[in-house]
């Protein structure tokens, strides 16, 4: 499976960038820093997850929050899909995994776990032997050993024999669970023993409560028939106290009824003569009547005597009055009708005055105008002049902001590249991961102020020429602005000047028509004046009618009339009367008015009298048959309270039978309880030391098992069927390079003990069958041993992986090992479909069939894709 597509987004230096891989062999070049190696990261991160840039958050491009990758690989059936996804903080934006259109798997574990399934990539391997980073080209031939170990994980293997392995911390922890299970034996037998105690303590408790309930039983039977006896004493007891307690209540009644028949007797001994006086009463009553009435005709007749003369005044008022109305009726009607006249005049009138104020307004509006117009009318002329003048002026101002702003990005660019290159320590560009050597340091940076110094030359030159245009842009903009507005105000004006003119000329015509309104005005309100007394005289007259006058009249009639009934009724009275004296009646009637309410008082106490009368009877009879009732009843104190003493002693003895039985049942419940506790845990011991024997089984094979492995035969094994592929196709990669090598046999021996190392050794025939070691072959043989042994453990281990990808394999080589690794490269793709090239060389550019130019503009890398 080779990779067909990656897309970059805010990663490291790539805003957004999608990289296509088209060729056999994909070349990416660049200058150092313009991000070719970051397009290699995001295929690493792509593929495992992992970066050597420190934090996480590193990788994604400064000023955003967000970064993603998205690789693409693909080959005659499928395409795999990988998007990863960075995010500064907590996000809920997962990765995510699709084969051929289908989501697979979303997390980053899942999808890293779903990919080594898929492709059969291990991270461990692909790094150590596909994926070369800068500078480490042929550093699998120095550490051969350590990376064999690594890629067949050898060292997890000694790691379980360890004495501070798993597999001995597991046994431990299984002899752990048999000491646990001695002491669980040993609370086994005890808790058996306490079980049984138990159990004949239960026994012993439920013989005794047996023996309390039958002693209970009894008592209760006795105390049935007690209670039986006592109900019926307790009855005749409450019969007696209730014939006792009414028979005290009916003497005491009778002794009060005695005492009020002789009070109520002395009080009404007078009854009859009080009576006799009082039959007198009604006769002085109606003598009075008519003495208050004659009084109240009197009072009524000096009252309508007045009225009269009050109605005779008010009669001659309006007789006047009218009289007067009459004489001023003429100049009121004047009045009203010139009022009349002053309102259809007065329309007109207020018309008139408007006019006349609105015309004045208009001509001193019209004369201001005037004055104005004749002041600003003056360099309106030189507008189109301005205007061209500003036009250009404008154009000249954009051309020189243009190339300020570009001189601005390249002076940018080359000073950030100056502070990154002083701020390096040691050779490591810090933005590439690539070697940098103080001599590329120094020719960059000299190079560099030289460009920066014409740049700011040049920038200085374009502000001095930019500040000049602006500022004769501004006067000129200035002075056009005022022209401007005196134009626009100057045809306002004219336009004002003609709506007046033709304003005036129209009020002048309306003002016309109102002809000697004034004098006409003039006349009205004088007359008025005159008028206005006469008018308000009449008007406070006008309550003044004949109507009024004539029911006055009529009243005073009725009046007269009735003061000569009064006094007719009046002469009558008075000889009826004649003789009695008002004071000496009415003191007369008061003593007799009070005889009478003692004589009310003495008939209700009579009345009550006979109702006690009536009352001491019925006593009499009540009292005679209770007291016999009371000597049929035979009841004894003594006996009841003896009955009542027996009853408390025995529901005292029941008591106590019945605490006695539930402290035994609470008892028994609490060692029920116990019992069921104790079973349960017996019955959990019994399970768990069921265990034992397969504990001690597993013992026995965990110790079979560390024998085995530390003797390495599972290491040997491993090493001898992976050394024979790996030498099998090692050879057939190195048979189609141009090499004086025939064969090349490989030596691994996996470390004895714990303080061994193990061995590893490449062994080189030469066409002539003698023996080289690494060391004694050329530079270029180096490269070229190194590459296929890289290739040849990763068609070992990993066969549906059809890439390598190379980055910076020139660095540290001369010309001639460039050109020779050149050929190897092309060489190498009838080995693997697949080769990625970083380079920054042009020359590695005759290798490949696929350019990708990265270029830095600014802080972000930019991807142009040419063949």
């Amino acid at each position: 499976m080779r990779i067909s597509k990656i897309i970059l987004n805010n990663f490291l230096s790539h805003e957004k960038n999608e990289i296509n891989f088209k060729g056999e062999i994909n070349v990416i070049i660049g200058q150092n820093g313009a991000g070719k190696s970051s397009i290699i990261d995001g295929i690493v991160f792509g593929l495992f997850r992992e970066h050597s840039r420190g934090t996480i958050d590193n990788l994604i491009r400064k000023g955003t929050n967000r970064a993603s990758i998205k690789l693409h690989l693909l080959n005659e059936r499928d395409e795999i899909i990988i998007d990863r996804n960075i995010s500064k903080g907590n996000s809920s934006i997962e990765d995510g995994l699709i084969k051929n259109g289908k989501p697979l798997a979303y997390s980053a574990k899942k999808v890293s776990e779903e990919l080594e399934k898929i492709l059969g990539i291990d991270k461990d391997i692909a790094l150590s032997t596909i994926i070369v980073k800068q500078g480490e080209l042929d550093k699998i031939l120095d550490d051969f050993q350590e990376v064999i170990g690594k890629i067949l994980k050898l060292e997890s293997i000694e790691k379980l024999t360890d004495t501070r392995g798993p597999i001995v911390s597991f046994r431990k922890d299984l002899e752990n669970k048999l000491k646990l299970l001695d002491t669980i034996k040993e609370q086994y037998e005890s808790d058996k023993k306490r079980l049984e105690e138990k159990q004949r303590r239960i026994k012993e408790l439920e013989e005794k409560r047996e023996k309390l309930n039958k002693e209970l039983d009894t008592l209760e039977t006795n105390l049935d028939e007690l209670r039986d006896q006592f109900e019926k004493y307790d009855a005749k007891r409450n019969k007696y106290i209730e014939l006792r307690t009414s028979l005290e209540e009916k003497r005491n009644t009778l002794n009060s009824v005695i005492k009020e028949i002789n009070r109520l007797k002395k009080e009404t001994e007078n009854l009859e003569n009080i009576e006799n006086e009082v039959k007198e009463l009604d006769k002085l009553k109606e003598i009075k009547a008519k003495l208050d009435n004659y009084e109240a005709l009197l009072e009524n007749n000096r009252h309508i005597i007045s009225n009269i003369k009050d109605l005779s005044e008010e009669i001659q008022e309006f007789e006047k009055a009218i009289a007067r109305k009459k004489e001023l009726e003429n100049k009121y009607l004047r009045y009203k009708n010139l009022e009349e006249e002053k309102k259809k005049v007065d329309a007109d009138y207020r018309n008139y005055i408007r006019l006349k104020s609105e015309l004045e307004s208009k001509i001193r509006l019209l004369e201001k105008l005037e004055k104005q117009i004749n002041e600003i009318t003056r360099g309106i002329d030189k507008i189109n002049e301005l205007e061209n003048k500003i036009k250009e002026l404008r154009e000249k101002q954009s051309h020189l902001q243009q190339q300020l702003g570009e001189v601005n990005n390249s002076l940018n660019e080359k000073e950030e590249l100056v502070r990154n290159i002083s701020q390096i320590k040691g050779n490591t560009c810090p933005v590439c991961g690539r070697s940098l050597d103080e001599y590329h340091k120094v020719k960059i940076v000299e190079e560099t102020k030289a460009i920066i110094l014409e740049l700011r030359k040049k920038k200085s030159d374009l502000n001095k020429k930019l500040n000049e245009t602006i500022e004769e842009l501004n006067k000129a903009e200035s002075e056009y602005k005022i022209l401007s507005n005196n134009k626009a105000k100057y045809d306002d004006m004219k336009r004002q000047m003609d709506e007046f003119e033709k304003e005036i000329e129209s009020l002048r015509l309306k003002i016309a028509t109102y002809t000697n309104i004034e004098e006409k005005m003039k006349s009205i309100t004088e007359e008025l004046e005159i008028l206005k007394s006469d008018y308000e005289e009449y008007i406070r007259l006008s309550k003044y009618d004949e109507s009024k006058l004539a029911d006055k009249k009529q009243r005073l009639e009725s009046l007269l009339n009735e003061k000569n009934k009064l006094e007719e009724k009046l002469r009558s009275l008075e000889n009826e009367i004649r003789g009695f004296d008002k004071k000496s009646l009415q003191e007369k009637i008061s003593n007799l008015e009070k005889k009478k309410d003692i004589l009310e008082d003495m008939k209700k106490k009579r009345s009550a009298l006979e109702t006690y009368l009536q009352q001491r009877a019925s006593l009499e009879d009540e009292i005679r048959k209770l007291e016999s009732e009371l000597a049929n009843i035979q009841f004894s104190e003594n006996e009841y309270n003896e009955l009542k003493s027996r009853i408390d002693n025995l529901e005292k003895e029941i008591n106590e039978r019945r605490n006695d039985i539930s402290r035994i049942e609470g008892e028994l419940h609490s060692e029920k309880r116990d019992i069921e506790s104790l079973v349960n845990q017996i019955e959990n011991y019994e399970r768990q030391l069921m265990n034992k024997d397969k504990i001690e089984q597993a013992i026995n094979k965990l110790e079979k098992i560390r024998t085995a492995l530390g003797e390495k035969r599972l290491q040997s094994y491993i090493v001898m069927t992976t050394k024979q592929v790996i030498e099998n196709n090692l050879n057939d990669i190195i048979s189609k390079f141009d090499l004086s090598i025939k064969n090349v046999e490989i030596e691994i021996t996996p470390k004895i003990g714990k303080g061994s190392r193990g061995t590893g050794n490449i062994i080189v025939y030469t066409n002539n069958g003698d023996t080289l070691p690494i060391v004694a072959l050329s530079g270029g043989e180096k490269i070229a041993l190194a590459i296929a042994l890289r290739l040849a453990i990763a068609k070992t281990l990993m066969t549906n992986t059809n890439f390598f990808i190379l980055d910076e394999p020139t660095i540290h080589l001369d010309d001639q090992r460039k050109t020779y690794l050149i050929e190897l490269i092309r060489a190498a793709k009838e080995s693997v479909p697949q080769i990625i090239v970083v380079t920054h060389d042009e020359e590695v550019l005759q290798a490949g069939d696929y350019v990708i130019r990265v270029e830095k503009r600014g802080n972000k890398s930019i991807v142009r894709e040419e063949t």
